[in-house]
């Protein structure tokens, strides 16, 4: 498991905030991190996270996690493919989905530090402290119908658990281009949005080839 950002980076960029998103595709090269602090008492100086709720696959079925200050995990894991939500004391959350990734957590005297990565997409979803970030909607729409599309009962869910990353996000990316493709077909208006999407299916293709092909078939099968 390699990390270019790790629990020492989030100690020194979260000194004075609870939360950190560092872009990653399509906005910057590289991966993309949430950064999140969680201290044993809030600094009534920004939002205070005291729980971060995300999804991990077990086994290659999906069941929630949590972190808080009082639990303890290994310190180096995985989340899976949704939403990932950081809560304060208070009940107010701000809110991200991913396609999946890595997981660090490192407890200090100061802060407990998690740290999310993926060689895709974080991104912002609205909440407390922050807008929604463009395409955000779009992803989160995305993933609800394919947790939708992946009953538990059947073999989906598993196989959407053995893929990258990258490829979840392959599978978006293939989605959203058919679906630009057949509004602009009935409406005549070109999406603004399809050149980002259409850059980064040349990246994909051209970086991570058996990525975009299982993308590619998932849309196709579970996504119509």
């Amino acid at each position: 498991m390699t990390n270019e950002l790790g629990p020492a980076a989030g100690r020194e960029l979260l000194d004075d905030l609870g939360f950190l998103l560092v872009p990653g595709p399509p906005l910057a090269v590289g991966r993309s991190y949430l950064f999140v602090a969680i201290r044993p008492q809030p600094t009534l100086r920004h939002f205070d996270p005291e729980q971060v709720e995300y999804w991990m696959t077990p086994s290659g079925h999906g069941v929630p996690a949590v972190v808080e200050w009082a639990t303890r995990e290994a310190p180096a894991g995985e989340h899976s493919w949704g939403p990932i939500h950081v809560v304060d004391r208070l009940g107010a959350t701000n809110e991200f989905v991913t396609f999946g990734g890595e997981r660090l957590v490192a407890r200090l005297p100061e802060a407990k530090f998690i740290v999310f990565s993926s060689a895709a997409p974080i991104v912002a979803c609205g909440g407390h402290s922050q807008e929604w970030a463009g395409g955000g909607r779009e992803i989160q729409g995305f993933l609800g119908r394919m947790r939708a599309a992946a009953d538990p009962r059947g073999a989906l869910e598993q196989r959407i658990a053995t893929l990258s990353p990258t490829a979840r996000y392959a599978a978006f990316l293939a989605d959203a281009l058919e679906r630009a493709r057949r509004s602009e077909e009935k409406t005549g208006w070109a999406s603004g949005a399809r050149p980002v999407l259409e850059r980064e299916r040349v990246r994909l293709e051209a970086e991570s080839a058996a990525d975009w092909a299982s993308g590619v078939g998932l849309a196709a099968e579970v996504l119509e």
